[in-house]
């Protein structure tokens, strides 16, 4: 029987094989990829080609990958130098950290509830350094740095929340709660001012809204904490 009337050999069965190898970073860019709002353990090991059982070789729960990403997120951000006056160099990194929680919406959240890598707290201590290095006391340096970044945190908590409620609701959502603002309490001049300044809040862009608040606490961290000295130059 020649070569052309040979029937041709069954394939060869493939085995298992090795899963494919996982790395600390690979599974943070999946965390990103995937968004912190819509994370689950499934959807992470599904989206780096693995089973669920892989994936928990590397991280024993979801906590573990919000770390992973949250970590990622803030070693990509672009901070700003520690260059410039303790207001200036507060300033620079609160808004900073603002746009970090901007760019992974649910990443804020996530950090609220105490799932926070080692490199957000390296962060909050460069910042204190340097205002220690301008004259602030430890225990004032702290406290500022926590009151700039709390409000950061705070404030895109709040957006997320609207952004969330107005994404369920139909398109006229935003004119409605402005409405409510504008309806309420007719009696007196003054309620009317303050409802037409809420409106105004509600309108203007959620930077700068936070850039509003933080110009007030900077003001009060001069008053109350900042030192008087040469030392804050």
């Amino acid at each position: 029987m020649n070569d052309e009337t040979q029937p041709a050999a069954p394939p060869k069965k493939r085995g298992p094989g090795r899963p494919p190898a996982l790395d600390p970073e690979a599974i943070a860019e999946a965390v990103l990829g995937i968004g912190f709002r819509d994370l689950t353990f499934g959807g992470a090991a599904e989206r780096l080609g693995v089973g669920q059982a892989t994936l928990y070789r590397y991280a024993a729960n979801r906590d573990e990958l919000v770390r992973s990403g949250l970590d990622l997120a803030i070693r990509r951000a672009e901070w700003p130098a520690l260059e410039g006056d303790w207001s200036t160099l507060l300033e620079r990194w609160a808004l900073a950290s603002w746009h970090v929680w901007a760019e992974h919406p649910g990443a804020v959240v996530e950090a609220a509830r105490g799932v926070m890598p080692p490199t957000g707290v390296e962060i909050t201590d460069r910042v204190g350094e340097a205002l220690v290095a301008r004259g602030f006391a430890p225990a004032d340096a702290v406290l500022a740095v926590d009151l700039v970044f709390d409000l950061a945190a705070d404030n895109r908590r709040g957006v997320e929340a609207l952004e969330v409620a107005l994404e369920s609701a139909p398109t006229s959502a935003r004119k409605a709660l402005e409405q409510e603002w504008a309806d309420r309490h007719r009696d007196g001049e003054v309620a009317r001012q303050l409802r037409g300044e809420m409106v105004r809040a509600i309108r203007e862009e959620p930077i700068e809204w936070f850039r509003r608040k933080l110009r007030v606490v900077l003001a009060g961290i001069a008053h109350e904490l900042a030192p008087t000295g040469r030392g804050n130059q």
